[in-house]
């Protein structure tokens, strides 16, 4: 059994798990898919059984959730090995582990975490080192996913943000999908906005040497020297386009974050455009000169 925080078994509902999923059919084709931390009433189980039915799939493997096994049991390990791309929601409080086992065993994923686990030390190097991207569901906007819970009434006494649909009290949780199957939204980001001559729109920072940047659709054509960006960047991240150099506090000499005038910043990621961007950009500005 997967040992669980209190408040951690959120269940996705089934059209966010179709919503997603639809866009990586070609992926799915023929595959085992292992749901390791879902029982059979699962929405994930029951997604992936319909596909089966289809014969899209191969298989569906399920073995978690309440009373199932831990997803750290040589059992589950052992189906983890031969199954050929693991999806599922995993408890929150256990994401750190549950990606660093995937990382660990080379697999093919598709996975429901936290959004602010882009900042965690074990997902973000596997970011940087584009072992791992954000799913097609924007970051930006109502970053918030509806789950629902066994127990209604202690999700409202828990403090935790929570909805009323057709009187039923679902979670509202900052969530987002993590995978490393590529998919057809990993399309770079269209820069319309101008640095030179709006520098004050781009202030630097106190204690680095890079400029500011709320949004990511505010990073500017004409700049590239080091931009701070927010962690909703990552969902339109393409590694053809930019550079990522680190968080803040991995590049910042207090190891504490960014500040503008004495203001603590939410945390950043420092980027860069990539060389090869920057010089066919030159090229087009040398033969647009010409």
């Amino acid at each position: 059994m997967v040992k669980r925080k209190k408040n951690d078994e959120f269940y996705t509902q089934y059209c966010d798990i179709e919503k997603e999923c639809s866009n990586y059919l070609e992926h799915f084709f023929n595959k085992i898919i292992y749901c390791n931390t879902d029982t059979a009433n699962s929405n994930f189980v029951k997604y992936f059984q319909n596909l089966k039915q289809q014969r899209i799939i191969k298989d569906i493997w399920y073995t978690g959730g309440l009373g199932g096994l831990d997803f750290r049991s040589q059992q589950s390990i052992d189906l983890l090995k031969h199954a050929d791309i693991v999806v599922s929601n995993p408890p929150f409080s256990l994401f750190r582990e549950y990606v660093s086992q995937l990382i660990k065993y080379d697999k093919k994923f598709l996975i429901i975490g936290p959004t602010n686990a882009i900042a965690y030390d074990e997902v973000f190097v596997n970011i940087k080192d584009n072992k791992l991207w954000n799913g097609t569901r924007p970051l930006g906007g109502p970053i918030s996913m509806i789950f629902d819970v066994q127990n209604q009434m202690e999700l409202i006494q828990s403090g935790k943000h929570y909805v009323i649909i057709n009187g039923v009290a679902k979670a509202q949780i900052p969530s987002t999908w993590f995978t490393n199957l590529e998919h057809d939204k990993q399309r770079p980001l269209i820069l319309s906005k101008r640095y030179k001559g709006n520098e004050v729109n781009y202030p630097k920072y106190d204690n680095f040497d890079a400029i500011n940047i709320n949004r990511k659709n505010n990073i500017p054509y004409d700049y590239y020297g080091v931009m701070g960006v927010p962690i909703t960047f990552i969902d339109r991240y393409n590694p053809k386009q930019f550079k990522i150099l680190g968080r803040d506090k991995d590049l910042t000499n207090n190891k504490k974050g960014l500040y503008i005038n004495g203001r603590p910043l939410y945390t950043r990621i420092l980027i860069q455009r990539n060389t090869d961007t920057v010089a066919n950009d030159n090229q087009a500005l040398t033969k647009k000169a010409a």
